[in-house]
């Protein structure tokens, strides 16, 4: 097999077809050792960028303790400092609720006190009140209950005169009726 013809099957792996050239062949070479340096290249940079993420995650994680624990320990310190004005103004919210309450049961207890003497004072006044009235009442009542009396005597004096007036006229009636017919 002449040269080129091995030269074409190791760098195509394929058995000679005759139509490469020489040039081919040379091209297909330096084309193959740019991918190999290509390649090694890139393996180089995918380890060294590798390297840095690694070493970047590392500070990363460095820092994110770091900042967890000083977050940890404002938190804490702040924490205290609201449990202590917590406490603090609990307990002024405690007193003054104290004070109030107190204040308030003074006052109820005074207010109350005013409230049933007026109560009393008002009672009185009003059952004075009403007796006197029921005496005016009671009086009123006797003087239109003996002029109804009064009135009712008449009225039957009156209702008896009308029917005789009544009689009188129709037996008068009657007697001119009977006279008449008779004649």
């Amino acid at each position: 097999m002449p040269e080129e013809a091995v030269r074409e099957t190791a760098a195509t792996g394929e058995p000679p077809r005759g139509l490469a050239s020489p040039e081919f062949f040379f091209l297909l070479q330096r084309i193959d050792r740019l991918d190999e340096r290509l390649n090694m290249r890139l393996d180089q940079l995918d380890e060294k960028v590798s390297g840095e993420i690694k070493r970047l995650d590392g500070k990363i994680d460095a820092v994110e303790q770091k900042l967890t624990g000083k977050i940890d320990a404002v938190e804490q310190k702040l924490t205290g400092k609201i449990d202590a004005v917590d406490q603090k103004l609990t307990g002024k919210i405690d007193a003054v609720d104290q004070k109030l309450t107190g204040k308030i049961d003074a006052v109820e207890q005074k207010l109350t006190g005013k409230i049933d003497a007026v109560d009393q004072k008002l009672t009185g006044k009003i059952d004075a009140v009403e007796q006197k009235l029921t005496g005016k009442i009671d009086a009123v009542e006797q003087k239109l209950g003996e002029r109804i009396d009064a009135l009712e005597n008449k009225l039957d004096g009156l209702k008896f005169w009308a029917v005789g007036m009544v009689v009188a006229i129709v037996v008068g009636f009657a007697g001119t009726i009977v006279t008449l017919v008779l004649r």
